[in-house]
């Protein structure tokens, strides 16, 4: 039984039916997008269609049934048929046209294995390459991983732009190259990681040599755009199968060497020792503590004075963040300030301590009078964050009292690229708080950036201040730093004064009349002091040390400095 067509289709059904149509068979052979060619039993090409006669597929008798060949420079997919017309023997071959989906895999696979902007593998790619070195080594046979880290890359990237920044980290990943072996493989496992494998099954001291150099290589001077830019690194290092069997824990462990090379300073490569993996507990654990703390609120503040050594009163006090664990013992920024940046946890804490800080103001008001101004520490990282320094500025308004605050941030966060200048100064300016430059002259700037800071005051750090009575360098340093302080409008004042002999020269030699250290006071906890008694009596020995100061000899002080 036949079954009859569409009534609508009845047409194209019979032509498509009707053996009887070479033309339409024409065209739809040349229509397709399919490469046809029918080639004889002697190879010799007997029909083509007009795909095919445009991209010749170019068989011969001995061509596979399936094959995949690059045809006139793109990939193809080639099948190829036998059969039997006319007792003769043909072959029809069909090319497909796969180079843009090939493409598309490749650049798909790139993105997912490799970096875009050095074209090293990531980290995915690097840590399958660890899997397979730990199925392939031979027994006995050992390899490396090494951790990169480029020192300071922030503030590289702050001060000269995003720019120079990534061509620093190609320029910095062709060094790397350079000192490669043929088995040994680079990847860019983070912004300003690398990540090294070298399977040469050296010794420990070996491979520590290697990474050293490595390390040295990066620190020679980079040029780029005109400019002469200076880069360092540090390097961890772990071996498998001594120090771990997993890619994982290799990491791990290669990170927690490259974290005491930070720790020890300076451009260095350490290997992983199992009392690092001890050290990274504790870490774990201090953070758990920290956590703690900040949810059961025992993050408070200390103040520390400021003190006007000329005209013997304290000026202002700078607030500092201390931690008080569960047995009531108070900690210092010093173990556990870095990390809080680390882990996240800064904002956090300075809302806590800005709290405590606003809780204590009618103690400081009854100790040291109602226009004493604060000094209160922002980070750098805090001062780039639009959001963060919105809803701080918004809050310090609310409380009446911002006026009275000093903002203090440490050089990174006015560097050129920085968005602090132009988005949050406006907002600071506004509420009425002031801008302090905090630890000058220890971070990545150099005099010549005070030109573009629009601060309030300049606080120099302590190591230009320590033993300043014997360092004539030093001494030169303040005295370039007060001028250009005094040329901008911009007041100047020190930290870390410890000594009677540091305050007797700045007595004599400088114009500054405000400093700070354990000479005058040490951090007074104030927010426990009921009715600001303490205070007030510390206060009177500030009197006292100045008292002391002024009965120090000026001939002291100038025999000291001519030594």
């Amino acid at each position: 039984m036949t079954t009859a067509p569409p009534a609508d289709r009845g047409s194209t059904y019979a032509l498509l039916t009707n053996p009887s149509s070479p033309a339409l068979k024409a065209a739809a052979w040349d229509a397709c997008g399919v490469a046809f060619e029918i080639h004889d039993a002697d190879g010799a090409l007997v029909l083509a269609n007009a795909v095919g006669r445009d991209n010749p597929i170019h068989a011969h008798p001995a061509s596979p049934d399936r094959e995949e060949a690059i045809v006139d420079g793109r990939a193809k997919l080639i099948e190829r048929r036998s059969f039997d017309f006319d007792r003769r023997r043909y072959r029809v071959s069909a090319a497909i046209d796969i180079d843009a989906k090939r493409r598309l895999q490749d650049e798909l696979f790139q993105r997912a294995y490799f970096d875009g902007l050095t074209g090293l593998p990531n980290r995915e790619l690097c840590d399958r390459a660890i899997g397979d070195l730990m199925q392939s080594r031979p027994p006995g046979e050992s390899f490396a991983v090494v951790l990169l880290d480029i020192d300071k890359f922030s503030q590289i990237n702050a001060f000269h732009g995003s720019v120079v920044g990534d061509a620093l980290l190609t320029k910095i990943a062709e060094r790397i190259g350079g000192e490669l072996g043929l088995d040994d493989i680079l990847a860019r496992s983070a912004g300003d990681e690398f990540c090294l494998l070298l399977p040469g099954g050296a010794s420990a001291q070996d491979v520590l040599k290697r990474a050293e150099r490595i390390v040295g290589r990066i620190g020679e001077p980079y040029f780029i755009d005109g400019s002469e830019i200076f880069a360092s690194a540090m390097a961890g290092v772990s071996l498998w199968p001594r120090d771990d069997s997993t890619s994982e824990g290799l990491r791990q462990k290669a990170k927690a060497a490259l974290t005491d090379a930070k720790r020890a300073g300076g451009a260095h490569a350490r290997l992983f020792e199992p009392e690092l993996e001890r050290e990274e507990l504790g870490r774990a654990k201090l953070e758990m503590a920290l956590r703690s703390a900040i949810r059961d609120r025992r993050i408070g503040c200390a103040f520390q004075p400021k003190y006007d050594f000329r005209a013997g009163r304290v000026d202002s006090l700078e607030v500092l963040m201390r931690w008080r664990d569960e047995d009531g013992k108070w900690s210092s920024p010093g173990e556990f300030l870095d990390l809080a940046h680390k882990v996240g946890l800064t904002n956090d804490i300075t809302r806590l301590v800005f709290e405590e800080t606003i809780a204590s103001i009618d103690a400081i008001n009854e100790a040291f009078g109602p226009d004493l101004h604060l000094g209160f520490n922002i980070s750098a990282r805090q001062a780039g964050d639009t959001r963060f320094m919105r809803a701080f500025a918004e809050t310090l308004a609310s409380t009446g009292e911002a006026h009275r605050f000093m903002l203090e941030l440490t050089e990174e966060a006015f560097l050129p690229a920085s968005v602090f200048q132009s988005r949050v100064l406006p907002m600071i300016r506004e509420i009425g708080a002031k801008i302090s430059i905090d630890d000058f002259g220890s971070g990545y700037s150099s005099l010549a950036t005070l030109a573009d800071i629009t601060a309030d005051e300049v606080k120099v750090d302590r190591s230009l201040i320590t033993g300043i009575e014997r360092r004539p360098r030093s001494q030169s340093l303040l005295r370039a730093i007060e001028s250009i302080g005094a040329a901008l409008g911009t007041e100047v004042m020190v930290e870390g004064v410890e000594t009677a002999d540091e305050l007797a020269y700045l007595r004599d030699f400088t114009h500054i009349r405000v400093a700070q250290g354990y000479y005058f006071a040490k951090p007074l906890m104030l927010g426990e002091v009921a009715g600001g008694v303490e205070a007030r009596a510390q206060t009177r020995r500030l009197s006292e040390g100045i008292g002391r100061l002024r009965a120090t000899s000026h001939s002291r002080t100038v025999e000291k400095r001519a030594l």
